[in-house]
């Protein structure tokens, strides 16, 4: 039987504690040996050919098993405590910064360029989300949670002391480092310490932190913008976030944690097996294929020389990290084995587009409420809680549904059946649309998303090996971060190129003021003055970025029915592992491979 990490929690009477039926079975199903396999590369490879590949399967399996000990309820619980904590602190510090845009332009003079601050938050997190499942297989989990909640809590005291727009992007830029690991390292602990069954209760529970945090966030914010300042906001996370360092530390027990990872790799060989090429690639890659996207149009133009050759560099670094890892390491930061099998591509494809489209739209729902309707940031953040609230509660839903019904296809589909709905409804949201109206569209969209996010992070674990847990979580992690980076670029482009299209017309109307559309075109992405307007005028200019905003909406609907199309098509062998199949449902995956 292959060595195992224990994650120990630190709780009173553990010797005294009585394990249950359910525990006793838990802790037999991992000791069940893990088989390896080669797939129909395998059988075609010379004898000198498959030891390097057969290498790297072991190291990558060794590493994998090595953390993996499902805990007894009573340790579970506790250790999911200490991982919700981080889990909410690192998504109420995302959003949060939604209903503060406008404010925090204006402080810091950015107006024209505000909308690099969730970008650069979603490009670091999505550039970051490729190594951190790796590095975690390496140097251990607990360690690279608490280097992340480090990271975060000096971003978020620095975004507090910014003085101009560029120091604040660059500093949302480490904050979103923190953030993805976080969110990264959570979701992996969780599944070193729980079956795949289990699992879908679990992250459902996770899930509904993610929700809370997406409430609580922006309502914080909100508090402090109105009767305070927004700096204080990012003064007040950092002794937050080093409580939850200190609860995570003190709750979690990585002492034979790294005794298990010492046996398979000494230190020495720890820091010898990172993927350095692959991380310079990747770093690379995506840093200059994003900076463009984000940019093009308005920071830069799309013709100009720098965009064209970032973005032809960018290119290169991309082909070149898929020929690393396809050939060089033996610890490769993203498999490229993960892509070869069609239901999980399909999986990891559609959160691509479930980032687009949901980072973007609660990205520019603020804006909707505070622009188009007048609503002060108190009164947005109260309308955000039928999205988040309900996306919180059918989480936890659709994870007790999983772990009951033991699959999860028809929740996903489900789950993007009723998202693409929502989208289509979201086209009903006009001046004066009864408030009514969008709470009910937007608990529609919250029950779509709170039966995809978790309940696909289920389902591409069970489409992968149990050692490659991490690396899985890292992709998906990455695809739907790079997602939202684009999704966000693509709106910004629309309600941008929308908006200043409208005040062209309205330039040849004389009905606006020449001065005051001058105005909207360098206050684009904030909250506008109209104290100096009638009550025609601001019609028009509310009814200008109404047609704007909606215009993104249209986006969304085929971004997320593709979605529910791909879902159709995913195979729900149930919740197990494919290396935990029964032998027939491995000749069926072994058949459906790409």
């Amino acid at each position: 039987m292959t060595s195992q990490e224990s994650i120990a929690i630190i709780a009173t009477h553990s010797n005294s504690e009585v394990q249950s039926e359910d525990d006793k079975k838990l802790k037999q199903v991992t000791s069940n040996e893990t088989t390896t396999h080669m797939g129909r590369a395998g059988t075609d490879l010379s004898d000198d050919e498959q030891q390097p590949l057969q290498e790297k399967k072991d190291l990558a399996d060794k590493l994998g098993d090595a953390h993996l000990n499902i805990l007894p309820t009573r340790k579970l619980v506790i250790c999911l405590g200490a991982l919700s904590l981080g889990l909410f602190t690192a998504f109420a510090d995302q959003t949060s910064i939604v209903i503060a845009l406008a404010d925090i332009s204006r402080d810091l003079n950015a107006e024209t360029t505000i909308n690099w601050a969730g970008t650069a938050s979603l490009l670091a997190n999505c550039v970051c989300q490729v190594l951190f499942g790796r590095l975690a297989d390496i140097f251990g989990r607990k360690n690279i949670l608490l280097f992340s909640l480090a990271v975060l809590a000096v971003a978020d005291l620095a975004c507090g002391f910014a003085q101009t727009g560029v120091q604040f992007y660059i500093f949302r830029a480490f904050a979103g480092i923190g953030q993805g690991g976080i969110q990264s390292l959570t979701m992996v602990m969780l599944s070193d310490i729980c079956t795949l069954k289990q699992r879908g209760k679990y992250q459902g529970i996770l899930g509904a932190q993610v929700g809370l945090g997406n409430a609580m966030g922006p309502f914080i914010m909100a508090g402090f913008i109105e009767h305070n300042s927004w700096r204080n906001f990012y003064h007040m996370m950092p002794p937050l976030i080093v409580l939850v360092m200190g609860a995570v530390w003190y709750l979690i027990d990585s002492k034979r944690n790294a005794k298990q990872l010492n046996d398979v790799l000494s230190r020495r060989e720890k820091f010898k097996k990172i993927d350095y090429l692959g991380m310079f690639f990747s770093t690379a890659g995506l840093t200059l294929l994003l900076i463009p996207i984000s940019g093009g149009g308005s920071t830069y133009a799309w013709d100009s020389a720098l965009v064209i050759a970032m973005f032809v560099v960018g290119a290169l670094c991309f082909i070149s990290f898929l020929l690393v890892e396809w050939k060089i390491p033996k610890l490769p930061m993203i498999p490229l084995s993960l892509f070869t099998r069609l239901s999980l591509s399909l999986i990891l494809g559609s959160n691509f587009f479930y980032g687009m489209a949901y980072y973007a739209f609660t990205y520019y729902l603020p804006y909707y409420f505070q622009i188009v309707r007048g609503l002060d940031t108190i009164h947005s953040s109260i309308l955000l809680l039928p999205l988040v609230l309900t996306q919180s509660i059918t989480s936890i839903m659709a994870g007790q549904l999983m772990s009951f019904t033991g699959h999860y296809k028809y929740i996903i589909m489900a789950g993007y059946g009723i998202w693409t709905i929502s989208c289509g409804l979201c086209l009903l949201f006009n001046l004066g649309t009864n408030w009514g109206v969008i709470c009910i569209v937007l608990i529609l969209m919250g029950i779509g998303v709170g039966w995809t996010f978790q309940p696909t992070m289920v389902a591409a674990q069970s489409q992968a090996k149990k050692a490659e847990r991490a690396v899985v979580i890292s992709a998906r992690n990455v695809l739907r971060s790079f997602g939202g980076s684009i999704g966000i670029a693509i709106a910004s482009l629309i309600v941008s190129n929308s908006l200043l299209k409208e005040i062209n017309q309205q330039q040849k109307l004389d009905t606006i003021p020449i001065s005051y559309l001058t105005y909207l075109k360098t206050h684009i992405y904030t909250k506008i003055d109209i104290s100096g307007l009638d009550a025609t005028q601001i019609k028009i200019i509310r009814a200008m970025y109404m047609k704007s905003i909606k215009d993104f909406f249209y986006l969304c609907i085929p971004l997320i029915g593709l979605c529910f199309i791909s879902s159709l098509f995913v195979k729900d062998h149930g919740l197990h592992c494919i290396d935990e199949l029964p032998d027939e449902k491995k000749e069926s995956e072994k058949a459906s491979k790409v």
